[in-house]
């Protein structure tokens, strides 16, 4: 039911109609929302138990700087039961944080144990023909290892670095994200950080390496962010978990716009190439 306002010889009146039009979406409508509903669903998996570090200007804040950094990753096509249980995916190419200092760069190699890592760019000023495994276990092992500028620049002492692992789970029968993050202060703390348990470090190649990295459903990130978090590195997810493109198809966009059943598309049900490619 709906009432409309009208103005006739001067005075107002009031007209009802009983009459309900469906709430119809085009594709491109659907597909924008899909977006967005996924990228709700990993803001909420990312601030556990950290918010994402994202610089904001003017009425911009971390939560809207975050859906728009991720407008990018592809699109995922999710239920409305999916929806409701806040199906999260993991995908190369997430940001988990996006500011102005020096982007830690990253990438998957093997050692000679056959053990795959994630190896970063900071320098840990050991042999570069040695493969070590490090002993970590307070701020003061991190900052011994790194905090020399001549090493490593970007770093300064009092800033923070966030070493970030995320796994694809099932729960309740829908994929979620799990969040492990692991954030350290650049000082001379020597007192143990319970937040490195479970955490394994090398330096290989003279650099900074995350061991246990061989299970290709879990992503891998580092963060370095300023004392006082007013600005932080851009950093994005790398992984090679594939869970995701199971809902990237026509398929799964079928079944999607079926459980919403208000997306107009006369003839067939699917987008066009031109409209799934935007």
């Amino acid at each position: 039911m709906g009432v409309t306002f009208f103005r006739r010889g001067g005075k107002t009146y009031a007209r009802t109609s009983t009459r309900t039009a469906p709430n119809r979406q085009s594709v491109k409508q659907f597909m924008n929302r899909e977006k967005m509903r996924h990228s709700i669903a990993l803001w909420h998996c990312f601030y556990v138990p950290y918010k994402p570090l994202m610089e904001t200007s003017g009425n911009l804040s971390a939560y809207n700087a975050f859906l728009r950094a991720n407008s990018v990753l592809p699109t995922v096509y999710l239920t409305k039961q999916q929806a409701r249980q806040r199906t999260a995916l993991l995908m190369p190419g997430m940001v988990v944080s996006e500011g102005r200092l020096p982007t830690v760069e990253y990438d998957f190699a093997v050692l000679p144990t056959d053990e795959r890592v994630v190896l970063t760019n900071l320098q840990t000023g050991i042999n570069a023909e040695e493969t070590q495994l490090l002993t970590v276990t307070s701020n003061s092992d991190l900052y011994s290892l790194l905090g020399n500028s001549s090493r490593n620049p970007q770093l300064m002492s009092g800033d923070k670095v966030r070493f970030y692992r995320f796994e694809q789970q099932m729960q309740d029968g829908c994929p979620t994200v799990k969040v492990n993050c692991c954030e350290l202060a650049l000082d001379n703390d020597p007192r143990q950080n319970p937040a490195l348990r479970g955490w394994q470090f090398y330096s290989h190649e003279g650099r900074l390496a995350i061991g246990g990295a061989n299970d290709e459903n879990m992503g891998w990130a580092v963060v370095l962010f300023g004392e006082k978090e007013q600005s932080a590195s851009t950093q994005q997810v790398l992984t090679t978990c594939q869970l995701y493109q199971q809902y990237t198809t026509d398929e799964a966009f079928a079944q999607a716009a079926e459980s919403y059943g208000n997306v107009e598309r006369p003839g067939m049900l699917t987008p066009t190439p031109h409209e799934r490619k935007r």
